[in-house]
């Protein structure tokens, strides 16, 4: 009987690395959910060993465009759990066509399967739908995509992410009338949108005095996000409180800082990461929403390397609010 590796439960339960040690060591605190899921996977895991050797896994491409904090995130996990000829491409920041090229260059080789978090464009539609048709297994993470161009999708509910921002709003801010405005990357990224929409939807249904009154476009980067917030703030100098669905988190910190607001504001906004965690802290953000990185990447590259009949085609993460008292170990670790 082989012995189980570290990385086949993090496969097997989409748990990040640093949680599956703390379950084996003791170290740090994990639900006993948690721990149970681990002792599962191992036993399931030591009885499998003693079959057939399924062979070589198929081998994944991961493609993320994202901000740089989830970026460095996503590496780090990636490089825990990866296999001998997977292989990770970073795309922040780059325009569209060299995303176009990239895309174009690894989906030449169907017997690979991709992992994507992309644009919602009708090229890249284009690109991944020929790909799909020729054989090829793509899957979504984080940003969903329409059905044509992937077989699967991973990710957190963006609609709920965004009622759950609009519900923590209002209860800081309470049955008083005042402003609030939004922190966009590109609407492109349907992630993005959904957030945007569900945040709208629940401020109307449980904040009726409270005004969606901006909206500020930061395209994940933060020198154009400091802009674009300092913008919005100078426009609207008495805004009580901001929604960042993406990224660029250090200018919208920056700005806030420089017009005296960072104590005023109430600030929600996605994923504990290094540039995050710093600002969540000294209490420049107020509530951060984010899901395990090891649960998300593990969950896409497993799903991405089954065949086709056996991939759902969704997949929820949960996701927690976290604020400076109630940090997750993947925070720390990535921070």
């Amino acid at each position: 009987m082989k012995k189980v590796r570290i990385i086949d439960i993090c496969n097997a339960t989409g748990l990040s690395r640093s949680t599956v040690d703390r379950a084996l060591n003791q170290r740090g605190q994990v639900h006993p959910r948690t721990a149970e899921t681990v002792r599962r996977a191992i036993r399931e895991l030591s009885k499998n060993s003693a079959g057939i050797d399924p062979g070589p896994q198929k081998p994944v491409d991961v493609l993320l465009r994202l901000g740089s904090g989830m970026v460095r995130q996503m590496t780090q996990t990636f490089d825990g759990i990866k296999g001998p000829e997977d292989r990770f491409f970073d795309l922040f920041q780059m325009n569209e066509e060299t995303v176009l090229r990239q895309l174009r260059d690894v989906c030449s080789d169907t017997s690979r399967a991709a992992v994507v978090t992309v644009k919602n464009t009708d090229r890249v539609r284009s690109i991944l739908s020929k790909a799909r048709r020729a054989g090829k297994t793509i899957i979504a993470m984080i940003s969903e995509l329409d059905s044509e161009s992937r077989d699967g999708f991973v990710g957190i509910d963006n609609k709920a992410a965004g009622g759950t921002a609009a519900y923590l709003i209002s209860q800081a801010l309470g049955n008083r009338p005042t402003t609030v405005g939004v922190a966009v990357g590109d609407h492109a990224f349907s992630c993005h949108e959904d957030r945007e929409i569900g945040f709208r939807s629940a401020l109307r249904e449980i904040a009726p005095k409270t005004v969606l009154a901006a909206e500020a476009k930061g395209e994940d980067n933060a020198e154009k996000t400091y802009h674009a917030i300092r913008r919005m703030l100078e426009a609207h100098p008495g805004m009580g409180a901001i929604y960042n669905v993406s990224g660029g988190n250090a200018g919208l910190a920056r700005a806030l800082r420089e017009l005296g607001s960072d104590q005023d504001v109430v600030v929600v906004n996605h994923e504990l990461t290094f540039i995050s965690v710093p600002i969540l802290k000294d209490g420049t953000l107020n509530y951060v929403l984010s899901q395990d990185p090891g649960a998300l990447l593990s969950s896409a590259m497993r799903m991405a390397r089954r065949p086709r009949p056996e991939i759902r085609p969704w997949t929820q993460i949960d996701f927690g609010v976290y604020t400076r008292f109630n940090l997750p170990g993947y925070a720390e670790q990535t921070a």
